[in-house]
């Protein structure tokens, strides 16, 4: 029998991605996503969503790390659109995560900042806001990272002792790093993890992660269904080759969240799948549907919670289109419900 976890205060849902990242507050449109969003959300049968939050380009670091107030009128909005729709929202402190960036040694001169305000601003706000301390650390050794995280929440919680914190481990979330962490004995802490894998599968054809020779591999491995390495093959399109027949069966999955569900009894706390998902660009759509389904059978199976990367864009749940300007692709705007992928939906466990 499948151990069950310590449950969440939610279920399923997604990261509203591209949003308030990867540019200044100037550039910020606020409009992208409405209470309308939130609510077709809703409609799905999601019941809380993830905001990727870029703070470090929307502070002033020259006046204590003061948030932009054109974000905190963001902010303010969601948390009210929150109470008034009954779903969670996370505040994610969001930071570079491509592939050769790495989490700065002095992370903690903004993040102490960051948070002491978000923790006065909303302390009092409805039981739907969580927060999320730092998604992804990464090329920072897991102890100084440990010492950094643990002195935050404690900060936090001295402000606001009744919203639920959210703590991730170094080395981008792994596993072995969440196994690592502190122990807060708090019964509002969520410990959290990410999961893309088979890494090989879900990124195939990623051009950020140096993979995008890497295509047409089947989930689960089948020998026999494999394309030809590429032609003259890097170290990484030759790692991918020769780790993908271990690393690309459900019992390599299922054995990580078997992991899970020990963590969450040994800490008595819940543990939460913060992002998953498979690239939609190189990935078959009904390759990609079976792999969704696996994933969220074995998540539900053991009662974790989880938002799925994401929601527009190359990892989302909309059938995206593109226009070519100025040499350069980009989206359309999708329709709600219209051009929603209903068998990726599916498998993921919403209703259309």
């Amino acid at each position: 029998m499948t151990q069950k976890t310590i449950p969440a205060p939610f279920n399923k849902g997604f990261n509203f991605s591209g949003w308030l990242e990867h540019r200044s507050a100037d550039a910020v449109v606020e409009e992208m996503f409405t209470k309308k969003d939130f609510e077709n959300v809703r409609t799905l049968g999601g019941d809380v969503v993830r905001i990727p939050i870029h703070f470090e380009r929307f502070i002033d670091r020259e006046n204590d790390c003061k948030i932009n107030e054109k974000i905190i009128g963001i902010l303010d909005n969601i948390a009210q659109w929150s109470k008034e729709l009954g779903i969670y929202v996370i505040f994610d402190f969001h930071n570079d995560t491509h592939v050769d960036s790495v989490t700065s040694s002095d992370i903690e001169e903004v993040l102490t900042p960051v948070w002491t305000q978000l923790a006065e601003m909303y302390k009092d706000a409805s039981e739907y806001i969580v927060f999320e301390l730092m998604n992804e650390p990464h090329g920072i050794e897991i102890e100084k990272w440990n010492e950094i995280i643990e002195r935050l929440f404690r900060k936090v919680r001295k402000i606001d002792k009744t919203h639920y914190i959210i703590v991730g481990g170094a080395d981008w979330n792994s596993t072995e790093a969440m196994k690592k962490l502190p122990d807060f004995r708090d019964d509002k802490v969520i410990y959290t993890f990410h999961f893309y894998d088979p890494h090989t599968f879900t990124h195939q054809g990623a051009p950020w992660c140096h993979m995008e020779r890497v295509k047409g591999l089947p989930f689960p491995y089948d020998k026999e269904k494999m394309p030809p390495l590429p032609e003259n093959p890097t170290e990484i399109e030759k790692r991918c080759f020769e780790e993908y027949p271990m690393t690309g069966t459900i019992e390599a999955i299922e054995s990580v969240f078997n992991v899970y569900s020990d963590f969450s009894i040994s800490r008595n706390a819940p543990v939460f799948c913060g992002e998953f998902g498979c690239n939609s660009f190189a990935v078959e759509n009904d390759k990609r549907a079976k792999w969704y389904s696996i994933v969220t059978n074995l998540l539900d199976e053991r009662g974790i919670a989880r938002t799925s990367w994401d929601y527009y864009g190359g990892f989302g749940i909309f059938e995206m289109k593109f226009e070519k300007k100025d040499g350069k692709f980009r989206f359309l705007p999708p329709k709600f419900p219209d051009d929603l992928n209903k068998e990726v939906l599916k498998a993921m466990g919403f209703g259309v």
